[in-house]
């Protein structure tokens, strides 16, 4: 919304849930039928293009999820920070700075759009000890996010499942309480800035995913049947659930073009008072905690199976021999993750979004050229066009995943740095088993 205005905005969200999401939705609802087994794109991906591209697929949707992880904790903080006060804030949080510096000190500036923001790596030696404070605060939280996918996987599937109805009620009431402070003329107040590249960034951030349900295919009971209606239906709840608190908050908060990560707690507070801010809040820290645990249990598992299929250090498969938990590979992913939550919201989602769209990519392809080279494989669900309408159906979503990846690299030198090196390791992942070959 701070990026396009409300009605860009608002439009844009749902135009992208139309032309990237519902693609997504439908390859994988098609996919997942002709590959009802655990695994799921990487799957896809090494029958189209073989064992090459299947182990970059699977390396950088692993990749891709361990830096979501670190989304959570830092989402949390800082809506906690419009609700509690004297909670230091400083990454990103200087005027101008709705998209934060990843940069470390040693990388220098150079030019880049917003290269000179800070980050907490870059002021944790300062006199000033808020930024130890504030990393304090948020490897606090991250421990204790971490702590149930240690102690029983099983634990966090329960935790899960009644998250629902609690995360969605306080949204449903700042619907409500906002509707006696509607003025419509907010709509008509343009933007202090216009950022189209950060815009689509969040829309992929917020509207992509629906793939991740292939990979426990296998657990579905008549997957030709569930995953269309439950991956419809998800893809339509998503919108409204984005779109109708939106809304209220921009006809309830003229200062919409100051939003950032964790406003809509603001928004609560200012339409209900503290205690519609609190039960947000609330609601922010489970739902984080939910998005988070869902994320870590599933990487934690992927590095396992790769490490059992050769595709990973042996180590990494081996879990606690009373609880059953993969512990070495989620203490693993518990170091990258101390060390990306000292950066703000949106670099990280740079990161993140990178991988994760030059994964749909290859998906989207495997789409097409499973089609053309095995045109008789059995789909119980079945896409209603042809080969040429695959390809057509496929061709935006990848022009949109091209984009965000390029322009998520070009975010800062660091992105791209970062980015590079995580590609150059995906590359010495496939060495093994080139040399065994």
């Amino acid at each position: 919304i701070a990026y396009g205005g409300p009605g860009f905005g608002l439009c844009a969200l749902v135009g992208f849930a139309a032309l990237f999401s519902l693609p997504q939705a439908l390859v994988t609802a098609e996919l997942s039928s002709a590959f009802p087994d655990n695994g799921g794109y990487s799957l896809w991906v090494q029958a189209a293009f073989g064992d090459f591209w299947a182990v970059q697929e699977s390396y950088w949707s692993w990749f891709s999820g361990v830096v979501d992880s670190a989304l959570y904790p830092v989402l949390l903080y800082t809506s906690a920070t419009h609700l509690i006060g004297g909670l230091p804030l400083n990454s990103g949080a200087a005027e101008g700075n709705a998209t934060a510096a990843l940069s470390l000190a040693s990388l220098g500036k150079g030019d880049f759009p917003d290269e000179a923001r800070a980050t907490l790596w870059s002021c944790l030696g300062d006199e000033d000890k808020s930024c130890g404070a504030e990393y304090l605060y948020r490897l606090l939280l991250l421990l204790a996010f971490t702590a149930p996918n240690c102690l029983s996987s099983a634990l966090v599937g329960r935790g899960l499942v009644g998250l629902g109805l609690f995360v969605m009620s306080p949204y449903l009431a700042l619907v409500v309480a906002a509707l006696p402070r509607a003025r419509p003329a907010n709509f008509r107040l343009r933007p202090t800035k216009f950022k189209p590249a950060a815009m689509v960034s969040v829309a992929y951030w917020s509207l992509s995913g629906f793939d991740s349900v292939s990979t426990f295919a296998g657990e579905v009971e008549a997957p030709h049947r569930t995953l269309p209606r439950a991956l419809l239906c998800g893809c339509l709840l998503m919108v409204v659930c984005y779109v109708l608190p939106l809304t209220a908050g921009v006809l309830a908060d003229e200062e919409w073009a100051h939003w950032k990560d964790g406003s809509l707690t603001h928004v609560a507070q200012l339409v209900g008072g503290r205690w519609l801010g609190g039960w947000v809040l609330a609601s922010s820290a489970l739902s984080n905690w939910g998005l988070f645990s869902s994320e870590l249990l599933e990487d934690s598992f992927q590095l396992l199976g790769m490490a059992e299929a050769g595709l990973a250090p042996r180590f990494f498969a081996v879990r606690h021999p009373r609880l059953g938990t993969p512990l070495l590979a989620i203490l693993f992913q518990l170091v990258i993750l101390s060390a990306l939550i000292g950066f703000d919201f949106e670099s990280i989602m740079c990161i993140d979004n990178f991988f994760s769209a030059a994964a749909a990519t290859l998906e989207f392809a495997a789409a097409v050229q499973l089609r053309r080279r095995r045109p008789a494989m059995s789909r119980p669900f079945r896409i209603p066009c042809g080969t040429a309408g695959v390809a057509a159906l496929v061709a935006l979503p990848i022009v949109i995943a091209l984009f965000v990846c390029v322009s998520t690299a070009m975010e800062t030198r660091a992105t791209l740095t970062i980015i590079v090196v995580g590609l150059a390791f995906g590359l010495l992942l496939y060495l093994p088993l080139w040399l065994r070959s």
